[in-house]
């Protein structure tokens, strides 16, 4: 089949290569035509690279127009200098054409043309993509389609981590829609060519404001500044707990002081930031209790006042050429900052009009009810805080950060299918402008796979069939263990539905009261929350939790088992591979066995956990009961657990604030290797 790839700029058939890579030679915020240039030119190859992969003996070139004997398929941009990220799909007679109202309209028109032709791209890189079987014609749609998504001020990840720096996951980013990262130098240019705009920032100002901190004037900052430092609501305010109380928001010298380090910052390292998350200290729910701060409201109106003035000083310093161009300011609301209650007073005006957001961030609400369940004591109090903040007038725009992989949860196999796809059509027809969550894992998706896909789906439309999007992946992913798969996936879930319940950041979790735990003959029962009820019936659910886990590996153990024999007969006499290049192509050539190899290994790992932390709390009453035959039966289960986790990595992790790759054996990231520590303490003593 003989193509034409049209594009809108003169010497395309020569430079359409150059132009595609470009970015690290343009200014996407002053250079619009250039900018457009580069990402319709990328798009160009990418859909040729990808057609020459489908169709049998294709003959593909670019073209600025069209030939009457060559199918034509058109890329226009039609505005260089927009946002806008719609698109158009518009068939002819001898010709496609794939509008885009700016240069990432284009970008997203060219992967959804691409996925009409069978193309998915699942996971990061070559691993994740799942390719159709060769061909000679295209596939065209039979009517015009158009794509615009509703959620449009973010659509994407928090990434914790300055490792985390991948330009394949950019890549699947953009192949999925998503217009959001956080900030990293090196691929900056890369994320500007894909349309994936960077934030900066976070909780900097405990560093900022360190008391030990030496100032120009050789004093420390407590010592020149302590009516900086927030009033507690009891107690007298020293240097060791100056952290612990939000600062004074009501000092305009303070204010001040930030606003410069905030610029400062803006300037350098985050200069190629467009948006800047501003958080207060992480106190969870001390705030200033002088008489200025008490009069401006509850926590979050000091929270608004602060976010207020800073936007002040960016306008001032954007008026007077201190800084060269516009960013957005990010307010987090959550309980650690004491602004997740709605504000008293009205949002200020000058954050409104800048187009500053918040960010709502329900860190302990509970998966195993929807987020709009009343009847659920922990989401009941986010809902009513969300739907609070979404009827204020005037509003501020409101991104969801959820928490599908945050660090309590330590890279488990857990999976949200039932909550997404009831909680954010709720989240979308009631307020929510963007969705990101906390944190992407950079490797070993395993089955979260289907997580990271189905987010990028809901989010560009809060409205699609989910339960065709979920059949089709267990489709093309899985293949003739589909119903299998659909099964292990099924029991994953149902296994982690309290999740939170057992591991979260709140003080009745069972991991944080075993955390807590000394280790010795406690003096009542393990206190647990209102959804595992009691000791029996946290007993019951970690039993049943187990069970789901068991069968799950089972069925993934046994599918492997198949494929393994299967690759057997049909990899006989294949080469031996002599460099890393024919390696990778020979692992690739079983795609399915590594797909089930990891969801294998994921698997492990999570009953493992589960397992540690049901025989803990299992001990830890035992104890309590005196029943020192159960106890000791417990005790032998959590040693050879032990020395099991000890024995393995699962996985990488990334330090928050340095540039530091850890790994961390299994135990380690458990989190409970210094509670059995502290029990083999008091088991030794005794015996002594």
């Amino acid at each position: 089949m003989k193509i034409d790839i049209i594009l809108q700029f003169a010497g395309a058939e020569k430079y359409t290569g150059n132009w595609a890579r470009e970015e690290k030679y343009i200014d996407f915020r002053c250079e619009p035509e250039k900018a457009t240039r580069c990402t319709v030119s990328y798009a160009a190859e990418e859909l040729k690279k990808y057609l020459n992969k489908t169709l049998i003996k294709a003959e593909i070139r670019y073209a600025t127009k069209a030939s009457q004997d060559r199918f034509a398929i058109f890329l226009v941009a039609e505005n260089f200098d927009t946002k806008d990220d719609s698109y158009e799909l518009i068939p002819g007679k001898q010709s496609f054409v794939i509008k885009g109202a700016g240069r990432i309209g284009v970008l997203y028109g060219v992967y959804e043309f691409l996925k009409l032709q069978g193309w998915c791209w699942f996971e990061p890189g070559k691993k994740g993509e799942i390719a159709p079987e060769p061909r000679t014609e295209l596939v065209l749609p039979e009517k015009y389609l158009s794509f615009q998504s509703k959620i449009n001020i973010v659509r994407g990840f928090y990434i914790e981590g300055l490792l985390k720096e991948s330009e394949e996951l950019l890549i699947w980013m953009a192949r999925n829609r998503m217009n959001q990262g956080v900030y990293r130098a090196r691929t900056e240019a890369l994320s500007r060519k894909l349309g994936i705009e960077g934030e900066a920032g976070g909780h900097i100002f405990e560093n900022i404001l360190n008391p030990d901190r030496v100032l120009s004037t050789g004093k420390t900052m407590w010592e020149e500044y302590p009516q900086w430092y927030g009033l507690p609501g009891h107690g007298e305010k020293t240097k060791e707990n100056a952290l612990r109380t939000q600062f004074c928001v009501s000092q305009d010298s303070l204010v001040e002081f930030l606003c410069e380090e905030l610029l400062g910052h803006i300037m350098t390292e985050w200069k190629g930031a467009d948006r800047i998350n501003i958080w207060g200290f992480d106190t969870w729910g001390s705030v200033c209790n002088c008489d200025a701060c008490k009069a401006l409201g509850n926590g979050t109106d000091q929270n608004l006042y602060f976010m207020s003035k800073v936007r002040e000083y960016m306008n001032r310093a954007k008026e007077c050429g201190k800084l060269d161009h516009d960013i957005k300011l990010i307010m987090c609301v959550y309980e650690g900052t004491s602004s997740m209650d709605p504000p008293e007073n009205p949002i200020p005006q000058n954050m409104v009009d800048a187009g500053d957001y918040m960010v709502f961030c329900p860190i302990v609400r509970c998966y195993a009810h929807d987020f709009f369940d009343d009847n659920c004591s922990y989401n009941k109090y986010y809902k009513d805080c969300f739907c609070g903040w979404a009827k204020k007038v005037p509003k501020m725009p409101i991104v969801i950060m959820e928490y599908y992989n945050v660090s309590k949860f330590e890279d488990l196999p857990l999976l949200f299918t039932e909550r997404l796809k009831r909680d954010i059509p709720f989240y979308a027809q009631n307020g929510a402008d963007g969705f990101s969550y906390m944190h992407l894992p950079m490797v070993n998706w395993g089955l979260r796979t289907l997580t990271q896909l189905l987010f990028a789906e809901l989010i560009w439309n809060p409205d699609m069939e989910v339960n065709c999007f979920v059949e089709k992946y267990y489709q093309k992913r899985y293949g003739i263990y589909a119903d299998i798969m659909k099964q292990v996936y099924g029991l994953t879930e149902e296994a982690g539905r309290y999740i939170m319940s057992w591991r979260a950041w709140k003080e009745k979790s069972v991991l944080t009261k075993l955390m807590e735990w000394d280790g010795g003959i406690p003096e009542k029962p393990l206190e647990v929350d209102d959804h595992l009820e009691t000791p029996d019936q946290c007993e019951h659910m970690g039993t049943d939790s187990e069970i789901k886990l068991k069968e799950a590996l089972k069925l993934v153990r046994a599918a492997i088992r198949r494929e393994k024999c299967s690759g057997c007969v049909s990899h006989q006499g294949s080469d031996m591979a002599v460099n890393p290049i024919e390696l990778q192509k020979a692992q690739m050539n079983n795609q399915l066995e590594m797909f089930l190899e990891e969801d294998m290994r994921s698997l492990i790992y999570g009953l493992d956990t589960m397992q540690l932390m049901h025989r803990l709390s299992a001990y830890y009453n035992a104890l309590y009961r005196m029943d020192k035959q159960k106890a000791s039966e417990l005790w032998a289960e959590i040693e050879f657990l032990e020395e099991k986790m000890e024995s393995y990595y699962y996985p990488i992790s990334f330090s928050a604030w340095k540039i530091e790759l850890l790994s961390r054996d299994a135990l380690t990231r458990t989190q409970l290797r210094n509670t059995i520590q502290n029990c083999r303490k008091h088991r030794l003593n005794k015996l002594s």
